[in-house]
């Protein structure tokens, strides 16, 4: 049997594993190119965009018992749909370092969603592996991003320039970062 990321329950959110079934879904929001403008992947241009997320980079990470993604869903919602993803992957095992990463379909921006589903998934890995430092990169343009990383205790720590190529330019990233002695549940 296959290891999927647990689910994890907030009081307005259900983090599950992301399915195939979670495509459309992904596409839906991922084709929105005022989502993906900050985000290390391009705006989902069709359908076999979404499914080589849902089909192929997320039972990759799940082979390897990586937390990313998790699917969020709002609680209340009877048929729970996929609304953004969130998760933490390697970015070096033998310093013990993790990077979170994460997005959210537009209409739900500015409702503290992004900051619970951080919160659940790094009490999760912060319990569950053994990580010393949960990194983040925000690029230029993404102080709402920023802000959802000091709220559940993430620190800047500096600036890389010229980091990412995106959309034929280079770009900076505030690079924030949280120890596993400066978490608190």
């Amino acid at each position: 049997m296959s290891w999927t990321p647990p689910t994890l329950e907030t009081d307005r959110l259900v983090l599950r594993a992301v399915t195939e079934a979670d495509a459309e879904a992904v596409f839906a929001a991922c084709s929105n190119p005022t989502v993906t403008r900050f985000l290390l992947f391009e705006t989902h241009g069709t359908l076999d965009d979404s499914l080589a997320f849902v089909r192929d980079y997320a039972p990759a990470n799940y082979a390897e018992m990586i937390p990313d993604p998790f699917a969020i869903t709002l609680h209340h919602d009877a048929e729970p749909r996929l609304l953004g993803a969130i998760g933490c992957h390697w970015v070096s095992q033998p310093h013990r370092t993790m990077e979170l990463g994460y997005w959210l379909a537009e209409h739900l921006w500015g409702r503290g969603l992004a900051t619970e589903a951080a919160r659940a998934v790094l009490a999760f890995v912060f319990r569950n592996y053994p990580v010393e430092r949960i990194q983040a990169r925000v690029i230029d343009g993404n102080p709402a991003s920023g802000r959802v990383l000091q709220k559940v205790g993430f620190r800047l720590e500096g600036r890389h320039r010229s980091v990412f190529f995106r959309h034929g330019t280079f770009v900076d990233a505030e690079m924030y970062s949280i120890l596993r002695g400066e978490w608190s549940e």
